[in-house]
């Protein structure tokens, strides 16, 4: 079972970093990236999505606090919880700079209550087993060699009774020749390029990322069946499949098979509901309650954090995690040191 390795780790700190740069500060510090206006604009577009996917599962009973988010990037998903649905959690990213970033969104969307944000592995959630009764995750387990270690992460973190949702990962397009290499995806001349060019490079070209340039995974090429097994490690999962032409199946129930065959050969993107099975006697009233010693966790031990001015600590083996600008640092020291050697110095070393 592959995991990341530590080199694809660092290229998604370092990238993030440029994307801050880039984004917030106005340093021209990546390409073909979106620019400060034009990811707002793409910011308030999943915004509104996601203000509406968590209305309608709230309503369904499935959204609780305290929520975790993972890969939560600029936190954009989590303003919408604390703000718009008055729900209470965090937002989990293994980019501090992404997490920082968190104000300057807050603030450019009027919102005026930021997540508790935890920079962390998600191999290694610093989160109390059976504690959560809501993780959600958005265009993020498609960054990992195989989604199973963390999918396995995420249903330890979960209560019994507790929910995990998912939505905008890609699943492997059948349809599809890499006869050439695309324009990057975000440079103009992708976002600028007609219909019929747009159309030809989905089914022939090569897909390009500035992520892959710096390490990252873009796993694009999980088949349906894989997501499906992957899955299965909840004790429920409602599967939709969603792909060109307005197609929709429900990969847990009855489906029309035509429509099953064109999304399986066109590709698209796969969401779900999963739950897992129970009933807990409680829940905790602050996702800050759930925290747990990274480095406790290395020895098979659940030991909670309590927090001393502007750091935590564990009450098992007294380490200390800072909190710089607002983020929790929840790493063991030697994967801090490697990650954030700068900060790990400044405040550890």
């Amino acid at each position: 079972m592959d995991q990341q390795s530590i080199q694809s780790k660092k290229g998604e700190v370092e990238f993030r970093k440029k994307l801050y740069q880039l984004q917030v500060e106005g340093e021209a510090a990546v390409k073909d990236e979106f620019k400060k206006e034009d990811i707002e604009r793409l910011l308030s577009q999943r915004m509104q999505k996601t203000l509406m996917q968590m209305t309608a599962l709230k309503k369904e009973g499935i959204v609780s606090s305290p929520y975790l988010e993972i890969g939560a990037e600029r936190c954009q998903r989590s303003l919408i919880m604390e703000n718009d649905l008055a729900e209470s959690g965090a937002a989990s990213d293994i980019s501090y700079y992404s997490l920082k970033s968190c104000y300057y969104y807050l603030t450019k969307f009027d919102k005026t209550k930021c997540p508790v944000r935890i920079c962390c592995d998600v191999y290694n959630l610093p989160i109390m087993t059976n504690s959560l009764p809501f993780i959600f995750c958005y265009e993020t387990l498609h960054h990992f060699p195989d989604p199973v270690p963390v999918l396995r992460q995420i249903n330890r973190v979960l209560m019994p009774g507790g929910y995990f949702y998912f939505d905008e990962e890609p699943y492997k397009v059948i349809l599809h020749l890499n006869l050439y290499t695309g324009s990057k995806i975000y440079s103009e001349e992708a976002l600028k390029s007609s219909r019929w060019r747009q159309v030809m490079d989905f089914f022939l070209a090569r897909p390009s990322y500035n992520e892959v340039e710096h390490g990252i995974i873009e796993n694009h090429q999980i088949p349906v069946q894989k997501w499906k097994q992957a899955l299965g490690i909840f004790d429920d999962a409602k599967l939709k499949l969603y792909s060109a032409g307005n197609i929709e199946v429900n990969l847990s129930g009855p489906h029309n098979a035509l429509n099953y065959f064109i999304a399986h050969m066109l590709g698209g993107r796969i969401s779900g509901i999963c739950r897992k099975n129970g009933t807990a006697d409680n829940k905790p009233s602050r996702i800050e309650d759930t925290l747990i010693c990274p480095a406790c966790m290395e020895k098979g031990e659940e030991s909670k954090l309590e927090k001393e001015n502007l750091a935590f600590t564990c009450r098992g083996c007294s380490a200390k995690y800072p909190i710089v600008d607002g983020v929790i640092f929840l790493f063991t020291g030697a994967k801090f040191e490697e990650l954030y050697p700068e900060i790990y110095k400044s405040y550890c070393g």
